[in-house]
């Protein structure tokens, strides 16, 4: 690699080590906020060259690519190669602007062999993208799934030019892009047929015979394995029998390595319980023990593949059970079991090293944030996520706690000029009126906590951390509204913070920001996100722009920003309480934090 290709690489390593100590708390608090303070500096004097280590070197060779040479070109993949290694990924995003590039080269140079390797390996890219907002319907994230789908689907175009192609390599990648378009596509119709006709290509003894030297066995198992992930949708009975039957092979033929082994791999094991389960084969009792067994078999320190698929996955499917079976709630036994899993879950998570936080990791989290089944007898979700916000996003929990302060400021001035401004306040309907005043400032504490928690599964931080968003993950970075939305309304204990998730982003006269699915007047807590517009926008441009961010909220007054609490920044008194909470040290705050972390 080039100087600045090893330089860029040792400063990702350099940013992720120094974003550990934010939740490691030594025995003397004075010390680790000293750590905190020098973490923080180091993290932004590194993110500063990173962006001129891109903007210098790495994009104008980019720019220029048509030139370079084949050691340039080399250099180019074993910096790619660096920078996302399918387990870990220092920075995907960067991998994906290397290998855009070079699709877009070797498509001028016509060169077949390597716009399919690039096809594959860009897809690949983006697909570790897309876990950022696995699971949401929204349809710019079903947009961006459907590009994913394309480049794969386009290197497996080739597949008709199998028998002629020479080179084992790029045969292999049009193997694998022809069963890749199973993972990134949405329609689980389209994704059976898709590892269908992959499994008779990787079968059949005519392409063995072309290329004996590719993993062919290897293939096969993980084409198994595609296939046997539509088996939770088995219930609903519009497969043919032809497909029914190849499904329960799938599950059989992954479960069979697993059930003879010293150390079975959850993992593979479930998959083939919970086809017996949907097909009818195997009743509810008999799926809820088996679940059990492999839960508690499990240590919680456990960490591998197997242990967090055992101690966080099956939780969360045992929880949906729970969910979609109501009568077992009146059992104790399942309610009492799913309070144990859940916790030892928690256990599991809050203890996990940084070594073995990979991409499977991340994909687990979300899917807790996402499926985490709220019911009595059980920690509320909003208590499970406060403790995973100051775990894994302890600088977003500093931040909420500044941010309370300032909105608790701002709810004083206003219910000073007119106490019944929040009425409207669906949950302050439901208490006491004398108690009104002290409900809301506990609401806005805690909302400040969860109104951008789409950041939190999504893993946005990292990046933030390490550069600039580029143009396509800006766009993701758009989905945490919704994705936070969706997740918070769910749930009794965070409902009230959803409509904040939504619409913090989106002007106030709707005729900007995101996204357009929040509409104001249709809010009954459009007060509350008019407020969280106002004060974001301060505490994120105060840095910068100093005394002229009033202004500029004040210049977009009736647009962007809510009139009436425009008004109150007119007061330079008020604007000045502001600004002192904005520049105060924050140690106090990094004592919460720190409080909380020993806990």
């Amino acid at each position: 690699m080039k100087a600045y290709q090893e330089r860029y690489i040792a400063n990702l390593k350099q940013i992720l080590e120094r974003r550990d100590i934010f939740h490691m708390p030594g025995e003397d608090f004075n010390n680790w906020y000293a750590e905190c303070r020098q973490a923080e500096e180091k993290i932004n004097v590194l993110k500063k060259e990173n962006m001129d280590i891109l903007t210098k070197d790495l994009f104008p060779v980019l720019d220029d690519l048509y030139n370079a040479s084949d050691e340039d070109l080399k250099d180019l993949e074993s910096f790619s190669d660096q920078l996302m290694d399918w387990k870990n990924n220092l920075d995907c995003g960067v991998y994906v602007i290397i290998h855009e590039a070079m699709l877009r080269m070797y498509r001028v140079a016509k060169n077949p062999s390597r716009i399919i390797k690039e096809l594959y390996k860009l897809g690949m890219g983006i697909y570790y993208q897309d876990l950022a907002y696995r699971g949401s319907d929204h349809p710019l994230a079903r947009q961006l799934h459907f590009e994913n789908e394309m480049l794969f689907t386009e290197a497996a175009s080739y597949f008709r030019y199998f028998s002629s192609i020479s080179d084992d390599e790029t045969r292999g990648y049009i193997i694998r892009s022809l069963a890749n378009i199973s993972i990134s596509a949405n329609d689980r119709k389209k994704r059976l047929s898709s590892s269908i006709k992959t499994l008779n290509i990787v079968t059949d003894p005519y392409y063995i015979s072309l290329s004996p030297n590719l993993p062919w066995k290897n293939f096969e198992r993980r084409t198994y394995q595609q296939i046997s992930s539509v088996r939770s949708t088995l219930s609903r009975g519009d497969f043919s029998n032809e497909e029914l039957a190849l499904i329960m092979e799938a599950c059989q033929v992954i479960f069979e390595p697993e059930k003879g082994s010293d150390k079975p791999n959850v993992r593979w094991l479930w998959p083939y319980y919970e086809m017996e389960y949907n097909l009818g084969l195997a009743d509810l009792k008999t799926t809820l023990a088996r679940m059990e067994d492999l839960i508690e078999a499990a240590s919680y320190d456990q960490y591998d593949e197997s242990g967090l698929y055992a101690n966080v996955q099956l939780p969360v499917y045992y929880g949906r059970l729970l969910r979609d079976n109501p009568q077992l709630l009146q059992k104790d036994r399942y309610t009492s079991f799913l309070k144990d899993a859940y916790d030892k879950m928690m256990k599991t998570i809050l203890s996990m090293p940084s070594e073995y936080m990979s991409e499977y990791f991340l994909y687990i989290f979300y899917l807790l944030a996402d499926s985490y089944f709220e019911t009595q007898g059980v920690e509320p979700y909003f208590e499970v996520m406060k403790k995973l916000i100051v775990r894994f996003s302890p600088k977003r929990y500093i931040r909420a706690l500044l941010l309370s302060d300032i909105l608790e400021l701002y709810c004083n001035a206003i219910l000073s000029n007119d106490e019944h401004f929040f009425d409207e306040l669906p949950f302050l309907k439901e208490i006491n009126a004398g108690n009104h005043k002290e409900a809301l400032l506990q609401y806005v504490k805690d909302c400040a906590l969860f109104f951008d928690f789409g950041l939190i599964p999504m893993n946005m931080d990292r990046i933030l951390d390490t550069r600039s968003l580029f143009e396509r993950e800006a766009e993701i970075f758009t989905l945490h509204t919704d994705i936070g939305y969706q997740n918070l309304r769910r749930r009794a204990s965070t409902e009230r913070f959803a409509d904040v998730a939504l619409g913090h982003h989106r002007c106030y006269d709707e005729n900007g920001g995101y996204p357009e699915e929040y509409v104001r007047l249709d809010s009954d807590y459009r007060k509350m996100t008019d407020l969280f517009c106002i004060v974001t926008y301060l505490e994120e441009h105060y840095e910068e722009e100093k005394d002229q961010v009033f202004e500029s909220i004040a210049s977009k007054s009736h647009t962007s920003f809510s009139p009436v609490l425009v008004s109150y920044l007119e007061d330079k008194d008020f604007r000045n309480k502001i600004k002192e909470l904005l520049v105060k040290d924050k140690g106090p705050y990094y004592k919460q934090l720190y409080d909380q972390l020993k806990n």
